[in-house]
């Protein structure tokens, strides 16, 4: 009898200890950091909040933006040094795990010259070299049919990605918007747009962000 007793409490303390190390490995939703490169969509204009934000409201994953209006792979914003390979390297100074990188339609006037393809690959390969995880999600739009210099950005990004072997999110089929979630001048969603890309983007990085 007093054999079994011995016996019966090993196992519990080998199971309670079992237990304690699951719970400690398991990775805690506040432990995800992820920075996020992109432009005035990601940025906000005029708006009270942003997809970033909500994301993080809705997640509880830690969640930094580094984006900036009419930047993109081969946009540069009106200024110079808001293009997402400098947005990358800010990010990077936040140690995130994970690196989004969100793009609208700044890019559509380089369509077809190979600015998109070569600042994709550099974007891309900055983040793989700095160990962390590229996540790409194409531009959406918000009407259909979708302009094909849209798609044709989408297309170039892709492309990029897939040889990259990164995830890549396509958001024109259909597009994620409509036009009344967007501003006066079409440049950014409106308050319910940016909630409306938070839930699109938060639904596909469940797949891809380890818990």
């Amino acid at each position: 009898m007093v054999a079994a007793i011995i016996l019966v409490g090993a196992i519990a303390t080998v199971s309670a200890f079992a237990l304690k190390h699951k719970q400690t490995d398991a990775k805690p939703l506040s432990a995800v950091r992820i920075a996020i490169v992109g432009d005035s969509y990601s940025a906000g204009m005029r708006n009270r909040v942003v997809w970033p934000t909500l994301l993080a409201q809705r997640t509880g994953w830690s969640i930094s933006n580094f984006a900036l209006p009419d930047a993109g792979y081969a946009a540069d914003g009106l200024g110079g040094g808001h293009g997402f390979t400098y947005q990358v390297e800010r990010a990077q100074g936040a140690n995130p795990q994970y690196i989004v990188v969100v793009s609208g339609i700044a890019d559509q006037q380089f369509v077809g010259t190979g600015d998109i393809t070569t600042g994709a690959t550099i974007a891309i390969n900055k983040i793989k070299l700095g160990g962390q995880q590229a996540l790409v999600i194409g531009p959406t739009w918000y009407d259909t049919p979708v302009p094909q210099e849209v798609r044709n950005v989408s297309d170039e990004i892709r492309k990029v990605a897939d040889t990259a072997g990164v995830p890549f999110l396509d958001a024109l089929d259909p597009p994620w918007l409509k036009p009344d979630q967007m501003q006066a001048d079409l440049g950014s969603p409106t308050d319910g747009g940016q909630s409306v890309i938070a839930d699109k983007i938060a639904a596909w990085l469940r797949t891809q962000v380890a818990r």
